[in-house]
């Protein structure tokens, strides 16, 4: 039966069950509902934090970075995250965790991650302003892949605002949402996987990630995120780029910084 448009919510999606002989083991299903071809980075990123929050089971510390390895593709179904608590301090816990689809002996994903308090400084300033866009409710609708039906599309809303079709530019605008859930923090990681974006307007170009690290900042106030993507450098059939994420207040919520082969779109 086919799912309608934005069902499920991510959070239900991707329910966590601890292993009753391990606890720092966890399981979850991730159907094809998050797939573009195979689950999509992000959504497998957001499934090792959830179980490395669960873990930890500090409310007064939230993810501060995440640093993840893509080691093979991640087939949807039944998967196992394993976490390691590798320090946790007074304000701070450095936890790791890998992710295996079930009957894989090596794990497809590697994340390490920092969890912190809010701490009180004197020091506060911010270099980079929020890009000046119009609002979500302004800007047209569009598929990632329009030619081609993608599952994590019907899970998605999403409105690029400039970069689109320009093949001598290196900057995409664009609007995103989960089309169902409130904003959550940890689900910034599905809106930082995006450096295909920027790289596809220069020709039928593919991109696998390798890699990809965010500083997390703040939960948005609204499930929209503003995607500034850019692609820096992209050489020898890799891509590196950054991509900061805003809320619709202008506020930074998030970080990216993502390397990715590259690979011409029909090559397999």
């Amino acid at each position: 039966m086919m799912r309608a448009v934005g069902d499920p919510d991510l959070r239900d999606a991707t329910a966590l069950t601890r292993d009753g002989s391990n606890a720092s083991r966890f399981a979850a299903e991730i159907s094809t509902d998050w797939t573009i071809v195979n689950v999509f980075g992000g959504a497998a990123m957001y499934v090792v934090l959830r179980a490395m929050r669960e873990l930890l089971d500090e409310p007064a510390m939230t993810p501060l970075t995440a640093n993840a390895l893509f080691l093979t593709p991640v087939r949807p179904g039944l998967v196992t995250v394993d976490v390691d608590r590798l320090r946790v301090g007074r304000n701070t816990a450095q936890l790791a965790g890998s992710l295996r689809p079930i009957g894989q002996a090596e794990p497809a994903m590697h994340v390490d991650a920092v969890f912190g308090t809010t701490r009180q400084s004197d020091l506060v300033f911010q270099s980079v302003r929020a890009p000046v866009v119009p609002p979500p409710h302004e800007v047209a609708p569009r598929r990632h892949s329009p030619e081609v039906h993608f599952d994590f599309d019907d899970r998605t809303e999403w409105r690029p605002v400039s970069g689109i079709g320009d093949p001598t530019g290196d900057r995409v605008l664009a609007w995103e949402r989960l089309r169902v859930g409130e904003p959550e923090l940890l689900a910034l990681t599905l809106h930082s996987d995006i450096l295909g974006v920027a790289v596809e307007q220069r020709g039928p170009f593919t991109i696998l990630s390798l890699e990809i690290s965010i500083r997390f900042l703040a939960t948005p106030t609204t499930p929209w995120v503003l995607q500034e993507i850019e692609a820096w450098h992209v050489s020898d059939g890799y891509a590196t780029g950054p991509a900061r994420l805003w809320d619709e207040r202008g506020r930074l919520c998030a970080i990216v910084h993502q390397t990715a082969q590259v690979r011409p779109a029909h090559a397999g």
